[in-house]
């Protein structure tokens, strides 16, 4: 998987001077962060079909629109300028909808339309906003843990990542150090300190991806609040127990 580093304004801005490489890099980011707008897809009630339809043609058009010029017309958030795009194409399709159910025929959204998503800031009352925000938090981390394995596996140590991952947010299962020192031939000491080294490591990856989806770095500390707080307000809902 390929993480864009570089903010998410200038590979907009990279899009609409035609740079073939900054264009590969913005749909890279949508892709990473396509299942938060299927949760908020979800969250509206359509169904798994549905859902998969319009995820697939939100994409599609958004990329190719012109709604990346008001990008720094959003705060700056690509989470919130992304909600904004979502909502905008939902709004469409239920218009579209009832034109349909009154004069007949198949009514699409036009890419016209949808260049205009974005300007406004999304409706943050709409109850599956909340959906979208924790799934782009679990979304997040997810993406920094990749970026570790990634990086592991790259130094030919995937097999220490796995047994390490285990301490670190978002872990499938409990570890104790004890087994964790058995399993890498290590001493407890010694996997103590390589525990501290990750987690350091995982806290500059996660910084860098939501460094990657706001434009300046008063933002990233505020981003970096709101993840925390969702993420330890969604242990019911499947979130992460660890906070980043």
């Amino acid at each position: 998987m390929s993480f864009p580093t570089t903010q998410w304004t200038h590979l907009a801005q990279a899009t609409l001077n035609g740079d073939a490489a900054g264009q590969e890099a913005l749909a890279a980011m949508c892709e990473i962060y396509r299942k938060p707008v299927e949760a908020f897809i979800a969250a509206r009630g359509y169904r798994d079909g549905e859902v998969e339809d319009l995820v697939q043609e939100f994409f599609l058009r958004w990329l190719k629109s012109e709604a990346w010029k008001r990008a720094e017309r959003v705060r700056g958030r690509f989470r919130t300028f992304l909600l904004g795009g979502v909502q905008h194409l939902l709004a469409h399709h239920q218009r579209h909808a009832g034109r349909q159910k009154r004069g007949g025929g198949e009514v699409k959204v036009s890419l016209e339309e949808l260049s205009e998503a974005g300007i406004e800031l999304p409706d943050f009352s709409d109850p599956a906003a909340s959906e979208f925000d924790r799934r782009w938090a679990v979304t997040v981390v997810e993406n920094a843990l990749a970026r570790l394995e990634e990086e592991f596996r790259h130094r030919g140590k995937a097999e220490e990542f796995s047994v390490l991952r285990r301490f670190l947010p978002g872990s499938a299962g409990r570890m104790t150090m004890e087994e964790a020192a058995r399993r890498m031939g290590h001493s407890v000491i010694t996997v103590k300190a390589a525990i501290h080294r990750l987690r350091m490591k995982f806290r500059t990856a996660l910084t860098s991806c939501v460094a990657a989806t706001v434009s300046t770095p008063e933002e990233v500390h505020e981003e970096m609040q709101y993840l925390r707080s969702l993420l330890a307000g969604g242990e019911s809902h499947g979130a992460p127990e660890a906070q980043p």
